[in-house]
């Protein structure tokens, strides 16, 4: 894993920002947006999955939502992905990165693809899968779509592997994100969560964008991350389909409450220090 210093580049900065659907935008300071983007062990045949539990949350909040808005990709400014390494294999997470546009079918012997990717993300970053199992020239791969917990087959010519040591935790009970580097802590900090309403789902997820929001002092803070994980009781949100995020805030009493509409919220330090440190495809596994 390599962490890289964020230099926080001015001319990124845009003048709107683009909604993560599940955790509404706007001028006012108790409001979010929800985004759409899963951790195996490492791979060798076939990558052992862990999902998380179910979801229990109480407070709830009213958020003013604006739908046009506008985010820049720094997911080549921050941390990236590590080449494949035979001597690290064993102890990392198979992340398969596009080529080009990807095609990804139910099962290998398919004759057709039930899904199409570009080889970037609809917010400008780099199409990324995470690996779930490999069979001969075929990758099971872990997709950014409902419902959640969709996994499906490409074919290793339309990917090239990296690989990833990190794995995010969020302890929804405890309001609790934890980075870890294997069993080692790099970072915990307190967190907002989901309201009852409309709670953080649980799973296991990935990073699928790094996003600089354009509006530090907005509601979602300098940089926002999107996940491979959709809200479980909004289809719809902001004029986006519900996904979910990890990104900042400027409501900082809203951290160790359930105050968003699926969102993860940390502290605007938190989150800068958090793109130093994942890069896209890190696993994120959300708990009760």
């Amino acid at each position: 894993m390599k962490n890289t210093k964020i230099t926080y580049i001015a001319s990124l900065l845009l003048a709107t920002t683009m909604v993560f659907t599940a955790c509404g935008k706007s001028s006012e300071s108790n409001q979010e947006a929800v985004t759409a983007t899963a951790e195996a062990p490492v791979v060798t045949e076939a990558p052992v999955v862990t999902e998380a539990p179910v979801v229990t949350e109480a407070p709830s909040t009213t958020e003013v939502v604006e739908e046009n808005n506008s985010w820049s990709d720094i997911s080549e400014v921050f941390g990236d992905e590590e080449t494949v390494d035979e001597e690290v294999i064993d102890e990392s997470t198979y992340i398969a990165r596009a080529l080009g546009s990807v095609d990804v079918y139910l099962t290998p012997d398919d004759a057709e693809s039930t899904w199409s990717f570009e080889d970037t993300t609809e917010y400008g970053s780099k199409t990324v899968f995470l690996v779930n199992e490999i069979d001969g020239d075929w990758y099971n791969v872990h997709l950014p779509v409902r419902p959640n917990g969709t996994t499906g087959w490409v074919h290793i010519d339309q990917v090239e592997i990296r690989t990833v040591s990190l794995h995010v935790m969020v302890d929804q009970s405890e309001r609790l994100l934890t980075v870890f580097d294997g069993d080692e802590v790099l970072l915990s900090t307190s967190v907002a969560v989901g309201t009852e309403e409309n709670p953080s789902p649980n799973g296991y997820f990935y990073i699928t964008d790094k996003l600089l929001t354009g509006n530090p002092s907005g509601a979602y803070g300098p940089v926002a991350f999107g996940i491979s994980g959709f809200s479980d009781t909004l289809s719809s949100f902001a004029g986006g389909p519900g996904q979910i995020g990890i990104h900042g805030t400027n409501n900082p009493d809203s951290i160790g409450t359930a105050a968003s509409h699926g969102c993860i919220r940390v502290n605007n330090d938190v989150i800068l220090d958090l793109s130093e440190l994942l890069p896209l495809g890190t696993p994120v596994t959300i708990q009760a």
